[in-house]
């Protein structure tokens, strides 16, 4: 039992280096951001002015409501799409399956910023998509799809959001329990019934816990919007950029703006947990 608890010890010495990255480049920035957050840019004064701006302005009010309405419709589509792509990929056969899998985790190694080109090479108001289709249609010069617009937003960030969420439903359809299936069948429950009453509640754990990873990472989506968009669309990360720049520089009102983006994060991501919990058997 001695030699047990040492080599635990031994053991526990390895977590070291991941704890000290942790709390450098984790823990903290955090806190120096919040403490930084309570003080004035100018007099360097302690001051509640800071969140009160980001409660009272316009702008950041517009902000916070235009990142939850982007997460929500960009986690909506990547739900959606990647549960049927994960359904499809799971009827295939294992190497077929392999190969979509793979392809369809190839977009998650992708920069932001080659992403938001390749789509202006393609979407864009000269892009090889919208010339081919003016072309065959006959449509005028100012028909076109809108890449820089919201719904165009959208689309690009599918691109990584639909392969995130295939990668999580392949693997909970492959972990379905067949013989629940075919129990409910035997029983002469029809096919809605089997997707109401089996599929569905066994299938609601994951589809919940891959939509926990799509809507964090569409909050502080900002890499791709800001090459494609620039400053046009107001999200809460654009803002906190802007803040840190040099023309805008106010490194206290990024804090406070950071802050509140983090605790929204936090607070959306504990209600979707609960519903996981919630929908899983026995929960």
């Amino acid at each position: 039992m001695q030699a047990i608890r040492e080599r635990l010890r031994t053991e526990y010495l390895f977590l070291l280096p991941f704890l000290g990255f942790l709390l450098l480049f984790e823990i903290y920035p955090l806190i120096n951001m919040a403490v930084r957050s309570f003080f004035d840019n100018t007099t360097n004064q302690f001051t509640w002015q800071n969140y009160y701006n980001v409660w009272s302005q316009p702008h950041f009010r517009a902000a916070i409501r235009n990142s939850l309405l982007f997460a929500t419709a960009c986690s909506a589509v990547g739900a959606v799409g990647g549960t049927f792509v994960g359904y499809i990929a799971s009827r295939l056969s294992p190497r077929a399956r392999s190969l979509l899998l793979s392809l369809y985790s190839l977009p998650l190694t992708l920069s932001g910023l080659v992403v938001a080109f390749a789509f202006i090479v393609l979407l864009g108001r000269n892009g090889v998509l919208n010339l081919l289709v003016r072309q065959i249609f006959g449509l005028p010069r100012n028909v076109y799809f809108n890449v820089y617009s919201w719904h165009g937003l959208v689309v690009v960030y599918s691109f990584y959001q639909i392969p995130l969420m295939t990668l999580t439903m392949a693997a909970v359809f492959l972990n379905l329990d067949r013989s629940l299936v075919e129990a409910a069948r035997n029983l002469g429950a029809n096919t809605w019934q089997v997707w109401r009453y089996v599929i569905i509640p066994v299938l609601a754990p994951g589809f919940l816990a891959g939509l926990n990873i799509q809507f964090a990472g569409m909050m502080g989506a900002f890499g791709t919007v800001l090459a494609l968009v620039g400053g046009e669309k107001n999200l809460l990360s654009v803002q906190i950029y802007y803040h840190t720049s040099e023309s805008t520089y106010n490194l206290p009102q990024a804090g406070a703006l950071a802050v509140v983006l983090v605790i929204l994060i936090a607070l959306l991501l504990f209600v979707l947990n609960r519903l996981e919990r919630m929908v899983r058997p026995g929960g």
